[in-house]
């Protein structure tokens, strides 16, 4: 149900999915009430201290952010100019990431229902790296990218998930080493799928050397842990290209 030109109930009778239903209504409003959108994001993202994401269903939440590009696109503006802090919890951290596939809440038929085009994915904040299907398919993407570094989130981690964040780890490590040249210590990638601690080195340093990463590096976030962005100009010396520098640290 909710998919392209399906026919049972709950698929839309334009023939278009669920997802891409409900982005074309939502473009569609947020060009015909643009001043209105725009002071409701003045008040609550510009003028706000924090902006909190709670948890829920990641795949529904993601396709909200990208059914919306202008709101998401306004929010990262507001916590890049350090107008605002964003939080996010679970889901509402994980539609921040270059990947959010690594969950249980993906089913057969899901993602065909209730993730958008990537025609849709028009915020400024997103490059033609992040769109281009290698690495990472459109359908994955986090929709609110605030977080430029290859990142992708695995919260309520448990030991079930160690080998599959690692093979995804040792992935990175050799694109980023045949890219850059730059070899990262075994021991790195080797603990890498057990805490967040050597995780978020690995990320920082690939994020700082890599240009074009295409295959992100999987943080390992078990309850309780926090991790924490500090986001700062890279300068016009940036080996990554990139023009925000990212630090990725746990805190304790």
């Amino acid at each position: 149900a909710g998919q392209a030109g399906g026919t049972l109930p709950g698929c839309p009778a334009s023939g278009l999915s669920c997802a891409n239903e409900l982005a074309k209504v939502s473009v569609e409003l947020n060009e015909k009430y643009e001043d209105a959108l725009n002071v409701w994001c003045d008040k609550y993202f510009d003028a706000a201290d924090i902006v909190v994401g709670q948890g829920g269903e990641v795949v529904m939440l993601n396709m909200a952010w990208q059914c919306n590009q202008r709101v998401a696109t306004r929010l990262i503006s507001a916590v890049r100019a350090n107008n605002c802090v964003y939080a996010g919890l679970s889901a509402s951290t994980m539609v921040c990431a270059k990947s959010m596939e690594m969950t249980n809440e993906i089913q057969p038929g899901w993602i065909e229902a209730f993730a958008c085009s990537k025609e849709y994915l028009h915020s400024q904040y997103f490059d033609e790296n992040d769109k281009d299907g290698e690495g990472t398919r459109h359908f994955h993407l986090g929709a609110l990218p605030l977080i430029n570094a290859p990142i992708a989130i695995r919260p309520h981690y448990t030991p079930a998930w160690e080998k599959e964040v690692l093979r995804k780890n040792l992935i990175a490590e050799h694109e980023f080493e045949s890219e850059t040249g730059i070899d990262i210590d075994d021991d790195l990638i080797k603990h890498s799928n057990q805490g967040c601690e050597q995780a978020c080195k690995l990320l920082t340093l690939i994020s700082s050397k890599a240009a074009k990463q295409d295959n992100p590096v999987f943080i390992p976030i078990r309850n309780g842990r926090v991790i924490e962005v500090q986001i700062s100009p890279a300068g016009p010396d940036s080996v990554s290209g990139s023009s925000v520098k990212e630090v990725f640290k746990v805190v304790h």
